[in-house]
Order: structure tokens, then sequence, then C-alpha cells
């Protein structure tokens, strides 16, 4: 038994959608709702072409739809089942809320491996972020963080020579368990006051396709953030990289007027 007529309204017409995209929709709204989770079936191809009383062809063609967005997932002999949701990326600004409500950045099964902690030049992105002079000297924390063992993100933390004088565990190749900007903040008793992210997506460079264990070509989501004290100064600069597929939660907000 099918489903009413799905419509979409653009310009002041009222189209109805193509069937695939019909089936599409169904399943997709399932999904959201949470009638199928992770993990389970799919109807099959033969159990849709007779609910929906099309051809094999435009049921494939809607469960590709639902593929292309990540949706689904589908093995030869098994058929199709909702994709497990992949682990949400949290932002630098989450991570330093986590340290000052449990002393640590790391969820249950997280850590990171520190690969290189050293002064070097400042690039032109880090010179601006910090407010200093491109090529003045740095303190450079780079790190991939693991869940189990699996890589879910690299990144790295930048820090002027002041901060750095303050905070010493920064030049060294161990974790900072509370977090860089908690420790930070600790030190020199400057309190983050106001963060910024930006984001984009890209393709992941050899360098990164090697630390995230990716085949490349492959995409990769890229967040830079900047902490400011409550003196208008910046206490730190992150660039992180992290595997297409995962997501980042923002804040809930209201769309109604």
């Amino acid at each position: 038994m099918t489903t009413g007529p799905v419509h979409y309204i653009g310009k002041g017409i009222a189209m109805a959608l193509p069937k695939y995209e019909q089936i599409a929709a169904d399943l997709r709204g399932r999904v959201v709702r949470g009638e199928l989770q992770p993990g389970d079936a799919i109807p099959s191809e033969r159990e849709l072409t007779e609910r929906w009383s099309v051809s094999r062809a435009t049921v494939v063609k809607g469960l590709e739809v639902l593929r292309q967005e990540g949706l689904i997932d589908t093995r030869q002999g098994t058929g199709s089942r909702v994709r497990e949701r992949t682990p949400l990326a949290r932002t630098a600004g989450q991570r330093y809320r986590t340290a000052v409500e449990t002393g640590t950045i790391y969820t249950a099964g997280e850590y990171a491996e520190i690969l290189s902690a050293e002064m070097v030049p400042a690039p032109q992105d880090v010179a601006t972020a910090l407010g200093i002079e491109p090529g003045e000297q740095v303190a450079r924390r780079q790190r991939v963080t693991f869940e189990g063992e699996q890589p879910t993100a690299t990144s790295c933390s930048w820090f002027t020579t002041e901060v750095a004088g303050a905070a010493p565990r920064l030049l060294q190749r161990e974790r900072v368990r509370e977090g860089t900007t908690r420790y930070v903040e600790m030190q020199t008793g400057r309190r983050p006051h106001t963060g910024r992210d930006w984001w984009t997506a890209r393709l992941a460079t050899d360098e990164e396709l090697e630390l995230l264990r990716l085949v490349g070509p492959n995409a990769v989501a890229e967040s830079r953030h900047v902490a400011w004290c409550n003196e208008g100064r910046p206490l730190t600069y992150e660039v992180g990289v992290s595997p297409g597929g995962r997501w980042a939660r923002t804040e809930e907000y209201s769309m109604v007027d």
C-alpha cells in the first residue's frame, strides 16, 4: 500500500515528486523518526516494489538517493541497512567545556597521540589569529585523536611565546589531559571568554590521508578555532581535520517567529 502523493512547492507551483524520491522520502522519514534504527534492515527491493507498485529500477534509484546521503549501506547478499551513526565531531569549545566539567577533554575510549610539540615560525594564518607578525616564533602542538583504534581527527594548536613561557607543558610531547586551553587558563589566569569557529570541506592532503588512515582522494572537514580571554587577547588558535561523514552539533535554536 503506497502513501499519498508527495509534493514540492516551488514558485507557487505544486509538483508531484517522482516515485523514487517518494520512496526515499518515506524511508528517510522513518529513519529520522526513529522507526528504523542504525543497523535495522531496510525493506527488501521486492517488498518496496510491491508496496509502491513500481519497477525494481525505480526502487534501486530511490535507495541510491539514501546511499548518497549516507543514511544506508548496502551489501551483496544482505540487502540494505540503516547506517551506523558516525560519532559527532566535537569543537574545541565543546572540548574545553568538557574539561571544565570533568577534568579531562577525553570521552570514554578517546585519547590523543602527540606527534610534535615545538617552537616554529608562525605561518600567515597563525600570525593573523594570534595577533603577531608572520615568522615570529610560536608553540605548535600536533596530535591525532583516536576512539579505540580508529583515528578520528588530527589537529594543530598554536600559542604565542608569552603563553608558552607560562605553560611549559605545551612544549612536551605528553598528553595534557585537561586540554591545552584549560591548562593555559590554569597557568596564566586568563580565562577564555569568547570563541569563534570556522568550517570548510576539502580534499585531504597526503599527510592527512596517512594520519587518518584514509584512501585518497577523500574529503575531510577542516575547522579553525580561536579563543580570546576577557582582555580581548587571543589565547589559542587551533586547526582540526576530521574525516568526512562526522557531524558537528550546533546549539538548538527556534525557527518560530
